[in-house]
């Protein structure tokens, strides 16, 4: 077995093949686009969105494909044009979330200050 190893003590990474995999996962979500396991699941609530991306996300892919043109085909930009109007739209929704004064989040965070 090439990859087995009895002492337990993780295997040696390089700084090269460890910055290769970071930027592997940050871009995962903009290979994957919009996959996760609730997405198979339909939203009960969920109003039917335009087919036509808004302003702003076409404006926002069109700096994409300045940036990037020469590698990205027709069907790259208008699934990233897609994509990008998605987000937008989630964040639509999350800003139209009214929260009280004294909502706090699930969790309330105190930092260690050792034993008194």
């Amino acid at each position: 077995m090439p990859n087995f190893n009895s002492t337990g003590v993780p295997p040696h990474i390089s700084r090269r093949a460890f910055a290769e995999r970071l930027a592997l996962a940050a871009a995962a979500p903009l290979l994957l686009g919009d996959f996760s396991p609730l997405a198979a699941e339909p939203a009960p609530q969920a109003p039917q969105q335009p087919t036509e991306p808004s302003a702003l996300a076409k404006t926002l892919a069109e700096a994409i494909r300045l940036l990037y043109g020469d590698r990205l085909s027709s069907d790259d930009l208008s699934t990233i044009t897609r994509n990008i109007d998605g987000r937008l739209r989630g964040v639509d929704r999350l800003y139209q979330v009214a929260l009280a004064n004294g909502d706090e989040p699930d969790f309330v965070f105190r930092a260690y200050r050792g034993e008194r």
